[in-house]
């Protein structure tokens, strides 16, 4: 087995890893939003040789260059689950509607993506009885693939180890591997997370500080997976009295998205699937949300107090970058960064107390509060621990899907863990390019 690290390395976005053993396969295929978008490094040549694409989930920090494939050629299949299709189709018609000059792939590539996926179920073998899903617990439909060739090999993709008040935590029941390519992402010395209950409460109350100021609360946030947590979280809240009522405007695709959910609720917690089924307390119709309707979002600003969710949660794009120039010039407004904010991008000069930034061509000056709430859906520093810690069969560990730093330090600790544990696994931080033979 070979296996060739095309982009993550070192670096947030772009996932693509090129399995070659018995047949050749290629594990995600995404884009890296910075200030210039950034594809992995794959060429015509080693397109030609994949037999099947692997999608863990629809972010299209995974999922945004796999049209690009059948731009160069490519003729395969795409194994994903039914979610994933269904989000990823929402995703790049986006994609492709505010790029149309710089995407590489068009809309005839992305027609062909969506008609050759192979949908599989969580614990199905594909077509080449190579594959099988397990539940990744970061958003609906998302997988931790297990790869079944002359060794056993487990792609995290992106996982959560908690459940949410929408999706059960990562299948991690029985798991092993002689190989693990795990992300990274939250591996930092300084990257432990607070109880789910915890984070919402911090979330809540940052919220309600704000609306008591007479304000409004712009909540970037990812389309999908992010969105709707941040929906429900507000909205139990809301109708628990523990926060006050005020319209909650879903913007963009986040709507779209929870459409998505409703239509499959298979991939939910049993508890929300029981509450769709069995009452009329159906989570995902809610007085509180409302959709804006006119181009200006006229009926957002004329509110006194609301609060607004909306893409992208890196402010990297969408409506989201509306609002803030709309309320920038306010104090009692504030925004809520509630993800991971990648280098290079207008979220994370926020996160780091850039005040004057360049909204779409125009320097503005901040004067709305920005604070941080972070809702991570991937597993912190102690989680990726206990995944390696728990897997006896292990002879290597790749390290992708997080900063230099973040993996290095996690590197740190695992190449300690070997070494206390007795174990003869290798720990791996590759760079973009670099193959290894297994």
């Amino acid at each position: 087995m070979q296996l060739s690290f095309l982009g993550a390395c070192r670096e947030v976005g772009r996932s693509c890893f090129l399995l070659e053993g018995k047949h050749t396969l290629l594990l995600d295929a995404g884009v890296k939003f910075s200030r210039n978008e950034e594809y992995p490094l794959l060429d015509r040549k080693q397109i030609r040789r994949i037999e099947k694409v692997i999608l863990s989930h629809a972010h299209l920090d995974h999922s945004g260059y796999i049209p690009a494939l059948y731009a160069s050629g490519y003729k395969g299949k795409v194994a994903c689950t039914k979610p994933t299709r269904d989000f990823t189709q929402i995703l790049l018609a986006d994609y492709l509607r505010l790029n149309p000059e710089l995407a590489p792939f068009k809309e005839t590539d992305v027609n062909q993506f969506l008609t050759n996926t192979e949908l599989l179920e969580y614990g199905e073998r594909d077509s080449l009885n190579m594959i099988q899903f397990r539940d990744a617990g970061h958003i609906l439909g998302s997988a931790m693939v297990e790869v079944y060739d002359t060794q056993r090999l487990l792609y995290t993709g992106d996982f959560s180890c908690r459940s949410t008040r929408l999706l059960p935590s990562a299948d991690l029941n029985g798991v092993d591997a002689d190989v693990l390519i795990m992300e990274g992402t939250y591996g930092g010395v300084n990257d432990q997370r607070a109880s789910s209950k915890e984070l919402a409460q911090r979330l809540v109350s940052s919220v309600q500080k704000t609306l008591d100021k007479g304000g409004k609360v712009l909540i970037p946030t990812f389309a999908i997976g992010r969105g709707q947590e941040v929906l429900f979280i507000l909205e139990n809240f809301m109708r628990s009295g523990h926060l006050e009522s005020v319209p909650i405007f879903m913007d963009g695709m986040v709507r779209k998205a929870l459409r998505i959910h409703r239509h499959n609720a298979l991939y939910l917690k049993d508890e929300i699937k029981r509450r769709i089924l069995t009452s009329e307390d159906d989570p995902f119709k809610s007085k509180h949300y409302v959709t804006p309707t006119s181009k200006d979002r006229h009926e957002v600003f004329e509110k006194e107090k609301a609060i607004i969710v909306a893409p992208s949660g890196m402010l990297s794009g969408g409506p989201s970058l509306l609002y803030l120039k709309a309320l920038a010039n306010d104090r009692k407004n504030k925004v809520l960064l509630t993800g991971y904010q990648a280098e290079g991008t207008l979220g994370r000069q926020l996160s780091d107390g850039v005040r004057d930034v360049e909204i779409d061509g125009e320097r503005v000056h901040l004067k709305l509060e920005v604070e941080e709430a972070r809702l991570s859906a991937h597993a912190d520093r102690d989680e990726l621990i206990h995944l390696v810690r728990n897997m006896p069969s292990l002879k290597n560990v790749f390290v992708v899907h997080g900063e230099e730093r973040t993996c290095l330090e996690l590197k740190d600790a695992l190449d300690l863990l070997a070494k206390k544990q007795e174990r003869p696994f290798k720990v791996h931080v590759p760079s973009r390019g670099e193959s290894f033979s297994l």
